[in-house]
């Protein structure tokens, strides 16, 4: 080869490597400052994360309180335990002192946390691991414990706590759908738990600690920490003393009458939305909202053998007593509605309070033939017999006088085709006609059927026929709290519109009051307290449904010349025999009433013939002459007589006897010898008036008390008596009668 080739291969040769050079020169440069400039803080955190580490420390959930700061729902600091496998296993060389070591951690753990030491020893065996949680959300004792042997053993590094909350709830199932609950992570999984998670997790803090190259906390002790920001609290509307009222009631309708559907109630302020108490029934335990509480549900599901049907039973259980009923469960409202239909009419002056109207037990629109309760019919009625005696032939007639697009036009003013915008997730919207519905429509319509809705839509529309006509947003938080319980933000009462006149609501009102009033008092009857109310027995037509179910509902208003509570009870495919609302939900509200009226500061205001059936405590006359006792019966109260047996001078026996309750206007038997007790045989009165029962039991010197709400005026009938027909009992016994009220449902 010729020796210029040569040479110019070399320099070609020098060249190829001198670019090469400053290409690798220019990549390195850029590649540090990319690294230096560009990705600063990615190779920084890095680096950080090799030199420190981080523990996050929850922030404690805010409370939930009722209205007067009864705690409902509050967090507690608790401690996650975790060991590091690899720590304790780290420099040890010898087996032996290995094994020893591991089985005191294992043994001491297992017996503080009472866990079992073989699947805690398991865990220590795993030496690659350097993260094994051995105890979740432990209390502050049992962390002590472990922090003590940690420090004492020199195991600070084997051995971790880390801080968390857990939620508790001090009343277990009260208000359960309504407050929720929380998951295994403290997030908000249903109700108020969910709905303001945001507002109540607050900021989670953490520390961080330097740590070496194994992962190990550095012996400069440094620790830097920094504090999470507590999430705000939640004072509610809700008051717990009605709420457990509420809820034990509502339990006694389901144990009467085992609604296959489950039942709830609701007490509201009629004027500004405020929900004074929400109870559902199934429901749960908060602490343990996993596990199925009826017993009826958890045997159910129980008896099914497939495994994966089971675990669809129990899924299905568990929706049905979280689910809250009031605000999600639609129904056809039966005649409770009527009360709406009748607002309408009245204000639009299709209809008046002395309007006439036809009955002969039912009507045809349609070709469809529409029965009303009374199958023989009502005769001619007014408007307020109409609504006495819910005869839908006349209510139907109320609707068709209105019209389609009036009917609707109310039915969407009342609230019926939004949902109320309640402060609580889930709330549904039922089925609805528009404008344009058939004749049938509108007729089946007017009596509170076809159409669905929710209990908390109807409460909120029968607030608005009786409060002077203003339509208000339901609410449950009333303020929302900072960590020291100032107040922060309030809800403000939110009234939508107006939907009727004052008049009209005042004319409901008087009207809804004789529907209580009638007849001597219904079941929906409270002594001491003017009500105004409407019952509401309406067949359940949901596709599925199996024929002849029925749905039991009650509201009422009180005091009716100027509402301040409303109530409302609903049971759900009763199926115990008995299916009217003024049956099986009125007396509910009546003691709902009976019981929150007089602790919210409403004084009872008693009618003469009130006064004389209250019951008054009979007083101890033994050993006192016949004047003295009788003075002392006056000075109790007790005005209906005495009746002496025998010829001495002092009371050595009567009847009845000290301590029992009888009425002011009931008898006391006084004997002053030891002649024989006179007897008497208690007769059959059941079935009876109350008004006929009293009047045959009185002739045989018998004291008499009723209860179930009426008055003894009252046309219900003697359901019940306290003393079995044909027993024989001294004269001035006192019988206890049961009566239910007519049903005008």
């Amino acid at each position: 080869m010729a020796k210029g080739a040569t040479v110019r291969m070399k320099k070609r040769l020098n060249r190829h490597i001198m670019i090469i050079a400053v290409v690798l020169v220019l990549a390195l440069v850029g590649n540090l400052f990319r690294i230096s400039a560009l990705q600063n803080d990615f190779y920084t955190d890095y680096a950080n994360n090799q030199q420190l580490r981080s523990e996050t420390i929850p922030a404690s959930r805010g409370t939930i309180y009722d209205r007067n700061m009864e705690i409902l729902a509050q967090s507690s600091t608790v401690w996650d335990v975790s060991i590091s496998p690899k720590d304790i296993a780290s420099g040890i060389k010898d087996a032996q002192k290995l094994k020893e070591k591991q089985e005191l951690i294992a043994k001491t753990l297992s017996s503080i946390l009472d866990t079992d030491e073989a699947a805690l020893m398991e865990k220590i065996q795993k030496t690659n691991s350097q993260y094994q949680l051995v105890g979740n959300k432990v209390s502050k004792e049992t962390a002590d414990q472990i922090r003590a042997f940690a420090v004492e053993q020199g195991y600070t590094s084997e051995i971790h706590l880390a801080e968390n909350t857990k939620r508790y709830y001090p009343n277990n199932q009260l208000a359960a759908s309504l407050i929720g609950f929380t998951g295994s992570d403290s997030q908000g999984l249903y109700g108020l738990e969910s709905k303001y998670d945001d507002v109540l997790k607050g900021t989670p803090g953490y520390t961080v600690t330097l740590k070496n190259a194994q992962s190990e906390d550095m012996p400069q002790n440094f620790e830097q920490r920094y504090d999470p920001v507590d999430g705000q609290s939640l004072r509610l509307t809700l008051d717990e003393n009605i709420q457990s009222f509420v809820e034990a009631t509502l339990y006694d309708v389901v144990k009467q009458h085992n609604p296959k559907n489950g039942a709830c109630a609701i007490v509201m302020d009629c004027n500004t939305g405020a929900i004074l108490a929400m109870a559902n029934y199934p429901t749960f335990d908060l602490n343990d909202p996993f596990t199925i509480q009826d017993e009826q549900l958890a045997a159910a599901v129980e008896e099914i053998t497939d495994e994966e049907a089971k675990k669809e039973a129990k899924s299905a259980a568990q929706q049905k007593q979280w689910s809250n009923m009031c605000i999600s469960h639609t129904y056809q409202p039966g005649s409770t509605f009527k009360t709406v239909v009748g607002a309408a009419a009245i204000e639009e002056k299709v209809a008046f309070t002395n309007s006439a109207y036809s009955c002969s037990g039912y009507v045809v629109i349609g070709g469809e033939r529409m029965r009303c309760n009374n199958r023989t019919g009502h005769g001619t009625l007014d408007f307020t017999s109409a609504m006495v005696h819910s005869c839908n032939p006349a209510f139907i007639n109320i609707g068709l006088a209105l019209g389609p697009e009036r009917f609707f036009e109310y039915y969407k003013a009342f609230g019926f085709t939004e949902k109320t915008g309640i402060d609580l997730p889930g709330e549904q919207v039922g089925t609805y006609y528009g404008s344009d519905m058939s004749d049938v429509s509108l007729a089946s319509s007017s009596f509170g059927q076809s159409q669905t809705i929710t209990p908390l839509q109807l409460i909120t529309a029968v607030c608005a026929v009786t409060n002077g006509g203003y339509l208000v947003q339901p609410y449950v938080v009333q303020d929302f709290l900072d960590s020291n319980n100032n107040v922060i933000s309030s809800h403000e009462p939110t009234i939508k519109r107006q939907v009727i006149s004052e008049e009209t609501s005042a004319t409901l009102r008087s009207v809804m009051e004789e529907v209580v009033n009638a007849n001597g008092g219904t079941n929906g009857s409270v002594k001491g307290y003017r009500i105004a109310a409407k019952s509401g027995t309406s067949q359940r037509l949901n596709p599925g449904d199996e024929a002849n179910t029925y749905i039991a509902s009650y509201v009422a208003v009180a005091p009716a010349d100027d509402p301040q509570i409303a109530v409302m009870v609903m049971a759900d495919y009763p199926q115990n025999g008995a299916i009217y609302g003024g049956t099986i939900a009125a007396p509910a509200v009546a003691a709902i009433m009976a019981n929150t009226l007089p602790y919210l500061g409403y004084s009872p205001e008693y009618s003469e013939e009130e006064l004389a059936s209250m019951e008054t405590t009979v007083p101890l006359l033994y050993g006192k002459d016949i004047a003295a006792a009788k003075n002392k019966l006056i000075a109790s109260g007790i005005t209906g007589g005495v009746v002496v047996k025998g010829d001495g001078d002092t009371v050595v026996r009567q009847v009845p006897s000290s301590g029992e309750k009888i009425p002011k206007d009931g008898k006391v038997i006084l004997y002053t010898d030891d002649s024989e007790q006179q007897m008497v045989a208690v007769p059959d009165v059941r079935q009876l008036t109350a008004t006929a029962a009293k009047q045959q039991l009185k002739q045989l010197n018998l004291n008499v008390t009723v209860t179930g709400g009426v008055s003894m005026t009252s046309a219900g009938k003697v359901q019940q008596q306290s003393v079995s027909p044909g027993t024989s009992v001294p004269v001035g016994t006192v019988v206890e009668l049961t009566v239910i009220g007519e049903t005008l449902d």
